[in-house]
């Protein structure tokens, strides 16, 4: 009996062993699980820090490639560099094991119908410029009466400034809740409209043919889709003039609502680095041949 005994004593105190080591087990799997996964947000919290650097390097780059494009040419053109839109370029060291791609972009804004130009000094909606968005958006089928919400909104966005220092509206993607203008349509928009700080001449260099089309009556969307394939193959607008000379235009007051060379720009950029994906969106203003300022960023 006192063999059984003891037998017993010392199965008891195997299986407390047992369980005093499986209890051990589970608690250091648990601190180990703690610790990678505490390793693995600090890989991407430093993954996403040096991405948004390298997001800040390409912005940088973009200043200084529009600051030299506007030294060497007198015109704002798509056949130079700062057009040239990047992608996939790998950015980190080779010896690196944390890869870093970077891809972006640089748009003109002047090449876009400006939402401002709806709205003159005293906040009032400006007739000829409702025309012609109600032209633009007729080529992008889209409903007329979406011109008058889309004036009455940058309206309401500056009452009683200047257009030209009121905050408002500073982009398309802020234009949301206006009746049939969908996420769709909103999507499409932001090709051929912008919304910048204050009024703007349309660049005949970078605009498209329906940009071109609603801004110019007396010029057909056909004509001016031959017009820029003309000009996309090397025959660019040196002046306005040399615009309404080949559409023999002479209406005096279209001058100030071309122009050849642009002053505001937007920047798009993205970096992928492991499971880190950073993206930014900035609106840059060049002023002469000194480096853009940047008046608005936002991550994308």
């Amino acid at each position: 009996m006192k063999s059984i005994g003891r037998t017993r004593q010392t199965g008891m105190a195997v299986i407390a062993a047992l369980l005093v080591v499986i209890a051990a087990s589970i608690a250091a799997v648990a601190v180990i699980e703690r610790q990678t996964l505490l390793a693995q947000t600090l890989t991407g919290e430093r993954n996403r820090a040096q991405a948004e650097w390298l997001l800040r390097g390409g912005l940088d780059w973009a200043r200084v490639i529009l600051r030299e494009d506007a030294r060497r040419n007198a015109t704002t053109r798509l056949d130079t560099v700062w057009a040239q839109p990047i992608a996939g370029l790998r950015v980190s060291d080779p010896d690196d094991a944390h890869e870093a791609l970077f891809s972006g972009r640089i748009e003109d804004e002047q090449g876009k119908y400006n939402l401002r130009n709806l709205i003159n000094a005293k906040g009032e909606i400006v007739p000829e410029e409702l025309e012609a968005l109600t032209r633009l958006l007729s080529w992008l089928d889209m409903p007329a009466e979406l011109a008058a919400a889309l004036a009455q909104r940058i309206a309401d966005a500056t009452p009683g400034e200047e257009p030209a220092q009121a905050p408002g509206v500073r982009s398309v993607t802020e234009l949301g809740g206006i009746d049939d203008l969908s996420a769709e349509r909103m999507d499409v928009l932001q090709a051929y409209v912008t919304v910048l700080p204050g009024p703007t001449p349309i660049n005949a260099n970078t605009a498209s043919a329906e940009v071109l089309a609603s801004i110019l009556p007396e010029l057909s969307l056909a004509v001016a889709r031959e017009l820029v394939a003309e000009r996309d193959r090397g025959l660019w607008f040196n002046s306005a003039a040399d615009l309404f000379n080949r559409v023999k235009a002479n209406d005096g007051r279209l001058f100030t609502r071309i122009a050849v060379r642009s002053d505001w720009f937007r920047v798009s950029g993205e970096v992928a680095m492991s499971d880190a994906v950073v993206g930014v969106r900035a609106l840059l203003h060049r002023r002469n041949d000194q480096a853009p300022v940047i008046r608005w960023m936002t991550d994308r």
